[in-house]
């Protein structure tokens, strides 16, 4: 790889972006890449938007970009916002979980249904997956951050190893068994699309 790459997490308060952001730099540093991070956690305990950010490459200088070349998104309106963090024909990769936001509940607005369009305008490739089901078929629906990363891995340069040994360093040894399924369900589903 030539030059440095910035992978974007985003989602909302409660769905593990710091983790996934801490799995994804770990990998990273695994292949041997540096790495500098960066985070914006807003309302983050209100359930308000989250976004991390990894870049690495041979020699990384600074934590933030302009654009990423890879969005991770828990949801899909988070997913639809962070198309504005991509580089034209970047990847998303997003959960196809929506979760409305209040004016979409008061009815004041509708929920954005245009992410493909948007994205194909761009040139943007989408990787979707059913984050949620995947996870609870792993043990638990808190474990759909993990299947996104494995997602992921289909955009992502990190070998096997790395990203292995990034779940045993990042994820709490009582739950590291359930990640680790979520996270190959995830890399199956996208496989599979």
């Amino acid at each position: 790889m030539n030059g440095v790459a910035t992978v974007s997490l985003a989602g909302v308060g409660g769905q593990g972006i710091i983790l996934a952001a801490a799995i994804v730099a770990q990998a990273a540093m695994a292949d041997g890449y540096d790495v500098k991070t960066s985070e914006v956690k807003g309302m983050a305990q209100r359930g308000g938007s989250v976004v991390s950010t990894v870049r690495y490459g041979k020699q990384v200088w600074s934590p933030v970009s302009p654009r990423a070349d890879v969005v991770i998104a828990t949801e899909t309106l988070e997913g639809r916002r962070a198309l504005n963090l991509l580089a034209d024909k970047g990847t998303l990769v997003y959960a196809t979980t929506m979760i409305a936001p209040g004016s979409v509940l008061r009815g004041e607005k509708d929920y954005p249904d245009d992410i493909v369009a948007a994205a194909r305008a761009r040139g943007i490739q989408l990787i979707a997956v059913d984050a949620d089901s995947l996870a609870r078929e792993a043990g638990t629906v808190r474990a759909a951050n993990v299947a996104l990363l494995g997602a992921a891995t289909h955009a992502l340069p990190f070998g096997a190893r790395a990203w292995e040994h990034a779940l045993e360093l990042a994820v709490p040894a009582k739950v590291l068994e359930v990640n680790q399924r979520a996270f190959a369900l995830g890399r199956e589903a996208a496989a599979a699309t």
